[in-house]
């Protein structure tokens, strides 16, 4: 509540103006007159009442009197809230005084919506605050246990537990065992999740014996090693004085000093290869020739010839030498030899020629 002690000027002059009754003592004729006109004509500059004014400046010395009057009933109560917002008026000897409130007017329905919306909107702002912990804790589980699995995980790395302590290899029946015991070797105590097996694969398979090669692991301490090795088909004697074994694709598996005798040899000088080499022609086809006979036929085979000129022979077991001339068309060759055997049948030959195509026999 505001009341008037020291009231400034311009203060008084927007009271008066504001508040002004047309009723002005007889002892103010003359500046009633002045005052009316003034009014008239420029109203901002309407004198103060001096009553007014004499009560504003007294009423700093001369406080309210408490009133004894009972308390109005709940209906008058409700018409006063829904008044509308002004200067309270207020009787004070015999003089009416004016009273500017800083209180703004509430109404009955205001009181009680005021503090629903307050409430409603706290506990939307708690339900938001709870959801995002939510998800926040949502996120914090998931990282840990990325980090849990990824510490577990390095943990059994450098743990001897899951180390290469046992391989089990399959397959060698000719390749060298000291080869494949150094790839053995650098498999034994490396971790078994990080063991290169690839590159145990690749050094494998560059055995000239070994065609392809499997390694595999097996938890928690387990490496099976599988083999396919590459079959010999023949052998011939090199200039070096020493065999060189082959298979069907003319490359050189081994160098031994010794004649094998589970496959047959090429006559004929070879060039001095080393394991993992390919040879040309005549030794590549004579080895594809043996490849494709018939299995009565091959048993019969002693051995196949390779002539310096390149021309391919065979020698049976009853004497019998079968000519093929150069290393092609061995198909049509084959049928027209097994062909000629059948009808000459018992009777006495030595040569069977199908170097030209045409089956011939003397």
């Amino acid at each position: 509540m505001t009341s008037f002690d020291d009231v400034d000027p311009d203060v008084e002059a927007e009271l008066a103006s504001a508040f002004t009754e047309h009723e002005i003592d007889d002892d103010h004729g003359d500046d009633e007159h002045d005052v009316s006109r003034t009014s008239t004509r420029e109203p901002w500059r309407r004198l103060p009442r001096p009553d007014l004014i004499g009560w504003a400046k007294r009423s700093r010395t001369s406080p309210a009197k408490p009133s004894n009057k009972p308390s109005t009933a709940k209906s008058s109560t409700a018409k006063t809230l829904n008044k509308p917002s002004g200067p309270a008026k207020k009787s004070v000897g015999g003089k009416t005084r004016f009273v500017i409130s800083d209180d703004a007017p509430r109404t009955e329905r205001g009181t009680q919506a005021a503090p629903i919306g307050r409430s409603r909107f706290r506990e939307r702002r708690i339900a938001v605050r709870r959801a995002a912990g939510r998800r926040r804790l949502r996120w914090v589980v998931v990282i840990g246990g990325v980090v849990a699995v990824a510490l577990v995980a390095l943990v059994l790395l450098a743990s001897p537990i899951l180390s290469v302590r046992r391989v089990d290899v399959e397959g060698v029946v000719y390749a060298d065992p000291e080869r494949v015991g150094e790839v053995v070797a650098s498999l034994k105590g490396d971790p078994i999740l990080t063991a290169d097996l690839s590159g145990a694969e690749s050094d494998l398979e560059a055995i000239a014996w070994i065609k392809a090669a499997r390694v595999s692991m097996h938890l928690p301490s387990r490496v099976m090693i599988q083999i396919a090795e590459r079959t010999p088909m023949a052998f011939f004697r090199a200039v070096d004085g020493f065999n060189r074994v082959i298979d069907i694709d003319g490359r050189v598996l081994d160098v031994i000093e010794g004649d094998p005798v589970d496959y047959p040899p090429i006559r004929g000088t070879g060039p001095n290869a080393t394991p993992g080499d390919l040879v040309g022609q005549p030794f590549l086809g004579a080895v594809q020739l043996l490849n494709a006979l018939p299995r009565d036929l091959r048993l019969r085979v002693i051995a196949a010839v390779a002539s310096p000129e390149g021309e391919l022979s065979l020698e049976l077991t009853d004497g019998v030498t079968v000519l093929f001339g150069r290393p092609e068309g061995f198909q049509d060759k084959l049928v027209g030899v097994v062909n000629e055997i059948k009808r000459q049948g018992s009777r006495s030959y030595s040569v069977i020629d199908v170097s030209t195509g045409e089956p011939s026999v003397r």
